[in-house]
């Protein structure tokens, strides 16, 4: 208990020399020094989520969230982090009318994936009444990285699109507009520092965000039936704030 308070503690200190200083100040961030208690929930449907020494020693200490690629029972293999808990405890989730910008970094590998079978890398994800496919998703899809936005008609469009790039670090940012409705809603996409065109247009892509009470974002591994095998994604300086200079990584 005593180590838990004071590792709080010196998460409200280093807020407070940022905010002192002038810098940047995330609404939250993922302190490996906390562990996964950073998260509202882990789902392992099998797999495992810890804190470990970057194997490219490059970030100091990551999360790996990895999975044997069995599944149990009828469920799709899973393995992902959910939503975000504040130093003191209390869920931050993305309401009506916000705008959040989420970044981090990313490395995957093994990672198996198929020609007409995805898997889900980062999600956002509604909750309560109305929750259904996930507004946006970075999806594998055989050797293809895509960022995907389903509509509040279950509409999918793929905005961007990529080579998937496996063993390596990669950042992202995802700007958005939180919104049931398209005409306030919208998406601002940014790989390794650089601004993406989405659905083939610069800047904001109107987007229906919310169709549900909150949503909230994921990230590790979950996948289609069709692809079998151990994955394994690691994380790194995943932060959640109000504007793109809090969350750069």
């Amino acid at each position: 208990m005593r180590r838990r308070a004071s590792t709080l503690l010196g998460s409200l200190v280093a807020v407070a020399v940022l905010v002192a200083a002038g810098a940047p100040a995330p609404r939250w961030e993922a302190d490996p020094g906390r562990g996964t208690e950073v998260f509202e929930g882990i789902e392992t449907k099998p797999g495992n989520v810890e804190v470990i020494a970057d194997p490219k020693g490059q970030h100091g200490d990551v999360y790996r969230l990895d999975t044997s690629g069995e599944p149990e029972g009828s469920e799709r293999v899973r393995v992902e982090t959910r939503g975000h808990l504040t130093p003191d405890g209390r869920p931050l989730r993305f309401t009506e009318g916000g705008t959040y910008y989420v970044g981090w970094r990313s490395m995957w590998g093994p990672l198996p994936t198929a020609e007409g079978e995805w898997v889900a890398l980062w999600q956002l994800k509604d909750y309560g009444s109305g929750a259904a496919t996930p507004p946006l998703s970075i999806r594998a899809r055989g050797d293809q990285l895509d960022l995907e936005y389903a509509d509040p008609g279950m509409k999918t469009t793929r905005l961007w699109q990529a080579d998937l790039p496996l063993e390596q670090w990669n950042s992202f940012v995802v700007g958005i507009g939180v919104s049931s409705d398209p005409a306030r809603g919208w998406v601002r996409f940014w790989v390794n520092g650089e601004e993406q065109e989405l659905g083939g247009r610069p800047g904001q892509y109107p987007a229906a965000t919310l169709r549900a009470d909150f949503v909230t974002d994921k990230w590790g591994v979950y996948r289609s039936d069709g692809i079998t095998g151990p994955a394994t994604a690691y994380l790194a300086d995943a932060r959640v704030g109000t504007s793109y200079e809090d969350v750069a990584p």
